[in-house]
């Protein structure tokens, strides 16, 4: 009976070990040496986007806060925020940037005091399953547009996709207007 005990209990223990050492991984992936910021911004996302308000199964998130350069020490970010649409169509522009200026406007504001080099939010939606997986589609928005979009109360979501329509030259600090979803965050 005591071989049991102590058995379970160090099952318990490995499995308590494996899951710190697999959360720090995950934090460190995200590129943000805190995970508590990561973790407050997914409280923004979750406290500004109910299905009841959105429409949304879930709330968006961020995906990875990935430092992409460091500039006097500082870390320059790119946070990359999913939004997955559950819907089996691809979805209008109009409503993407709806999506678009409401992450924005939750989560720029926690940035503040950050260098962002842009935002990356990326789109699921299509058919998923077994054998099938969904689609993955991007729009890319610098800070800029970012300030204007929370500091000018006429700036809206449709000027807000027309600017990054307008700026949308293939460069790799342009916005994207509905790219492919990229893994490294940049």
């Amino acid at each position: 009976m005591n071989e049991v005990v102590v058995v379970a209990v160090a099952v318990v223990l490995v499995t308590g070990v494996a899951i710190v050492i697999r959360r720090r991984g995950r934090d460190r992936r995200r590129g943000h040496s805190n995970p508590t910021f990561v973790c407050r911004l997914d409280d923004r996302l979750a406290e500004t986007h109910t299905e009841r308000r959105t429409h949304l199964e879930r709330p968006p998130t961020v995906r990875e806060l990935a430092v992409v350069d460091r500039v006097e020490g500082d870390p320059v970010y790119v946070p990359v925020v999913r939004v997955d649409l559950g819907t089996a169509d691809t979805p209008g522009l109009e409503l993407v940037f709806e999506y678009v200026a409401s992450v924005l406007e939750a989560i720029h504001p926690e940035l503040a005091d950050e260098r962002v080099r842009h935002y990356d939010l990326q789109f699921t939606f299509g058919p998923g399953g077994l054998l099938v997986s969904g689609e993955c589609r991007r729009v890319s928005v610098p800070p800029e547009l970012a300030d204007r979009l929370v500091s000018e109360p006429r700036y809206r979501p449709r000027d807000l996709h027309r600017d990054v329509k307008r700026g949308d030259d293939g460069g790799e600090e342009a916005p994207v207007l509905w790219g492919d979803c990229r893994s490294d965050g940049s």
